[in-house]
């Protein structure tokens, strides 16, 4: 498991040491620094494992258009020995450090020289802007899912294939089933009434997936059916893959994406799950209702140690961060200003414009 990151004049952190738990959450304001430790999690895990070369595609590594690579150095830097920025990563049993520097004769490198020993996290990330409804999908990349979701149909039947299974607490009968079976339960218990069916044709690298409930007598492709489905059913194929896996670490942008308030509280009953089969996440997310279905979860296993809060904050020109930890009831231990109060200000707000129209 990871258990901390440290960064080092990298983009808006001219330093922080950001502790990491079994579910981790990162919340806060637009800009704040959150898609940034996202950011520094992926290109430190990605040079770890880099053993032939002392370069790296930034970009690819961090699944994002850097450019030029100088934009990830903090434009108000702490004063470095050597290196333009440091990135640290902590396990329980091993720690990686890596400093990077600009390559002046080239404008898209990003040379890293490496100390520490070995990580063993497999780390699986899924960004906020995930392919929609399609009328097939890429057979690509059979041990994992790419950024954007896409695979995740070809996943479910590869996966069946193998003959994969997910943990008990995971499962929804007292024997093994398939996993396309578990994927299908969990989107109903998330969603509602959806049942799935999935093919893969290996001469055109391609699998096709169709949908169906109660309301049609016949599955539909995925394009007559609305964003919500296609953006969840890679959330829960990823999850349930790393829940049979060893020293899995899901990172997940924006889980609530296309959801209705209720699914996003199922979702983020979930995703505390997962966490609880052994599968390290880590969540971007903007939704309270993500965050409540995590506590709700935690309270009722009766783990709310293993959940962790970051709220981001910006504030003088600087990033501020708390750490909140949960009660074992489930409690927040902390409010800060900013952290999901909008709510509260809006209906103070409402209450003000109903009080002075009282007397018109």
């Amino acid at each position: 498991m990871l258990k901390k990151i440290i960064l080092e004049n990298f983009k808006c952190f001219p330093y922080a040491k950001i502790p990491l738990n079994e579910m981790t959450i990162f919340a806060g304001a637009n800009a704040s620094g959150k898609s940034s430790v996202i950011q520094a999690l992926l290109l430190v895990h990605k040079s770890a494992f880099v053993a032939d070369r002392n370069t790296i595609d930034a970009s690819s590594a961090m699944g994002i258009a850097v450019g030029n690579p100088r934009t990830l150095v903090s434009q108000n830097p702490e004063e470095l020995e050597t290196g333009d920025f440091h990135i640290g990563l902590q396990e329980e049993t091993a720690e990686v450090q890596i400093e990077y520097s600009i390559d002046k004769l080239s404008s898209l490198k990003l040379l890293f020289a490496k100390t520490g020993g070995d990580l063993k996290s497999r780390l699986f990330y899924l960004n906020a802007e995930r392919q929609g409804p399609r009328l097939s999908y890429p057979a690509v990349m059979d041990d994992g899912i790419l950024s954007d979701g896409s695979n995740a149909a070809y996943l479910i039947d590869r996966a069946d294939m193998e003959g994969r299974s997910v943990p008990p607490i995971l499962s929804f009968s007292k024997t093994p089933e398939k996993f396309s079976v578990s994927v299908e339960n969990w989107m109903n218990a998330i969603l509602g009434d959806v049942n799935l069916s999935v093919s893969t044709d290996l001469v055109r690298a391609a699998a096709d997936i169709k949908y169906g409930n109660a309301l049609v007598d016949q599955a539909v492709l995925p394009t007559m059916t609305g964003f919500g489905i296609s953006y969840i059913l890679s959330i829960v194929t990823i999850g349930l893959w790393c829940s049979s896996l060893e020293n899995a670490v899901l990172i997940i942008e924006n889980p609530e994406a296309h959801l209705h308030p209720c699914a996003q509280s199922n979702m983020g009953k979930f995703l505390e799950l997962l966490s609880s089969a052994g599968v390290q996440v880590i969540i971007e997310t903007h939704s309270e209702h993500i965050i409540d279905g995590v506590r709700m979860q935690a309270a009722c296993q009766k783990i709310t140690e293993n959940v962790l809060v970051q709220f981001f904050a910006c504030e003088d020109g600087q990033i501020q961060r708390t750490e909140i930890s949960l009660t074992k009831t489930g409690e927040l231990s902390a409010w800060p200003k900013g952290f999901f109060d909008q709510k509260s200000q809006d209906l103070r707000e409402l209450f003000e414009i109903r009080r002075r129209n009282a007397g018109k």
